[in-house]
């Protein structure tokens, strides 16, 4: 007779190991690479995405472009390749290897070279054009280029030089954590680069503000589409290479066809497919590639062009992310990816508390928007309270992240920076993120989330061709409808990764949440917060100094400056709730003595 479970359709629950973890993160990049699609694959940190993408590669002789924005990464890969027996080749950029390019070598560095880079023109091109570049005759930048990308098992680069097709042809991309700023190019001021291109060009526009305001119908704009039928959508590099230090752009041809033709999308931003509206007119669109979207947000009179590298020309690609944002993934690549989890729910919440050993537990339950902090949502009496409790009650001052503004500004002009006696490495949200020195840190406080503004929101809408707005609710009751709600929890999600950045090593971990931004799924408990007032804290931790010896209430209010009064009641306070022994016995006054066990 079979037992249930054999003739079960569901096999039983099975609570997640690591090994088994690790093994079905291979077993799916197997799949993968066998099956050249185009698939994002969400695992959780530790469990060996990018080993496991080097591994595989060499078992199914799978050549690979390895693409990461974080040298770090890179040089993971490049030690994963030799473990395998892969060749591997690292493609140079010019600020790492071209002392053009290199600020403190002054007998070499050439701003015109960093400038034109900037704006728009490839680092082979300026080494070509730039008259008298000054790195010299024999630049090292220029020798790493000369080599044959079809011979190594594995080229490791940044995003950005998937823009070379010769680098994608044959090879399998692997893209390791979701970045967007390779193939971004935002222009703060696009009116300086649109009117400097209309002086170049008989557009018979004046202006950027005359382009903006024209009509359709106009013989003018039926004009101006004839000369893009005529010269197409070119990068205009040689413009920039002419005056390297003005403000222009090699796409400024593209941008102001952008203006011209785009279409409002119903909440004021404005939207262009670059190539479908160039095929639309007969133009040529040479210099963006098939998937590229230009966007302007017309508060702010920014625009944005987001011009995905041909990934379609490759063998398959392969998204490795934590904690992805399918839909953010899929306008970034401008590839229709398969969405693949490692993991169910429940399974990551057991992979959370039990494989990574991890507990996390929260201080608030709002949630507490730090990095866009217009409203002076960042309460440092609060947080200064919270860290010296977590201080006291572990033992040991926590690693710490949490926004720029707040280290920086915020935290210093309370109380000359207190908060910062309770803490062992801080880190912002952004300098935390090339920053391995908590994965063997195991106390760690993150405090309040990311929120890149509405703006940010409205742009990846834009992108999408969704117009998106604000309930204009506070908190959690905030949204930004469907689509709009998936960028806000892209950025909720940003907590989750914080707090993984701590004890990667298995080993048992605590951390502490100023936040609620965090996903449902994530296994959490309620701090029971005991906090200080700042006269408590500084009776606190004069006795915890003074260890067995401890300290009479007269001794107390001498060495801290506390008031007599208040240095007795913080003290009677403290024995109350089991920080401190009170002993009544002594001959002349109550002594109070700091429990160790706290």
């Amino acid at each position: 007779m079979q037992s249930r479970n054999a003739i079960s359709k569901n096999p039983p629950y099975r609570p997640p190991t690591l090994e088994g973890v690790r093994r079905r993160v291979e077993r799916a990049i197997r799949g993968i690479y066998n099956g050249h699609g185009d698939v994002l694959l969400e695992a959780l940190p530790v469990a060996g995405k990018s080993y496991s993408a080097l591994k595989i590669a060499s078992k199914t002789e799978t050549p690979l472009l390895y693409l990461a924005s974080r040298d770090y990464l890179k040089s993971d890969a490049e030690a994963f390749c030799d473990k395998f027996g892969l060749t591997h080749k690292r493609i140079p950029t010019p600020h790492k290897y071209c002392p053009a390019f290199d600020r403190s070598d002054q007998d070499h560095y050439d701003g015109r070279a960093v400038k034109s880079y900037k704006n728009g023109v490839g680092g082979r091109e300026i080494h070509e054009r730039l008259d008298d570049i000054r790195c010299g005759g024999d630049c090292r930048y220029l020798d790493l280029l000369n080599f044959d990308p079809s011979a190594p098992d594995v080229l490791i680069g940044d995003p950005s030089h998937a823009y070379r097709d010769e680098y994608l042809k044959g090879r399998f991309v692997v893209k390791d954590e979701f970045s967007v700023s390779e193939f971004e190019t935002e222009f703060k001021n696009p009116q300086q680069v649109v009117d400097r291109f209309l002086q170049s060009v008989t557009l018979r526009y004046d202006s950027y503000q005359d382009v903006l305001n024209a009509q359709p119908d106009d013989n003018r704009c039926a004009d101006a589409l004839d000369w893009y039928g005529e010269h197409g959508l070119y990068q205009d590099t040689s413009n920039v290479l002419e005056s390297p230090n003005e403000e222009y752009h090699a796409l400024a041809p593209t941008l102001t066809f952008a203006l011209l033709a785009g279409h409002e999308l119903g909440n004021g931003w404005e939207r262009l497919p670059v190539s479908d509206w160039a095929d639309l007119f007969g133009i040529n669109a040479s210099g963006v590639n098939s998937n590229a979207i230009c966007v302007r947000d017309p508060d702010e009179n920014t625009m944005y062009l987001l011009n995905p590298p041909n990934f379609d020309i490759a063998d398959g690609f392969l998204g490795l992310d934590g904690t992805p944002t399918p839909a953010m993934w899929r306008i970034a690549t401008g590839l229709d990816l398969t969405h693949r989890d490692v993991l169910e729910d429940r399974e990551k919440r057991k992979y959370v508390s039990d494989v990574l050993n991890h507990t996390i537990i929260r201080t608030n339950d709002d949630l507490k928007p730090y990095q866009n902090n217009r409203n002076g949502s960042i309460t440092a009496p609060k947080d200064t309270q919270i860290l010296h409790w977590i201080h006291r009650k572990e033992g040991e001052k926590p690693g710490f992240i949490t926004s720029k503004k707040a280290i920086d500004n915020v935290y210093p002009e309370y109380n000359d920076g207190e908060l910062f006696d309770y803490v062992d490495t801080p880190r912002n949200f952004s300098n935390v993120l090339s920053y391995q020195g908590f994965a063997d840190k195991h106390l760690g406080f993150v405090s309040g989330s990311r929120h890149y503004g509405d703006p940010y929101i409205k742009k990846w809408g834009a992108y999408a061709g969704e117009a998106v707005a604000s309930n204009s609710k506070r908190g959690t009751a905030k949204s930004y409808g469907e689509f709009g709600n998936k960028i806000h929890r892209h950025m909720k999600r940003q907590t989750l990764q914080d707090v993984l950045r701590f004890g990667r090593d298995t080993e048992p971990t605590t951390v502490y949440v100023n936040t609620a931004a965090l996903p449902d799924w994530v296994p959490s408990e309620a701090a029971h917060l005991v906090l200080f007032s700042e006269d408590a804290r500084e009776v606190a931790g004069y006795l915890q100094d003074e260890g067995t010896e401890g300290g009479k209430v007269g001794e107390i209010a001498t060495e801290t400056g506390v008031k007599k009064r208040n240095a007795r009641k913080k003290a009677e306070a403290l024995a109350e709730n089991g920080f401190v022994t009170k002993y009544d016995d002594l001959p002349d006054a109550a002594a109070y003595v700091w429990d160790e066990s706290e």
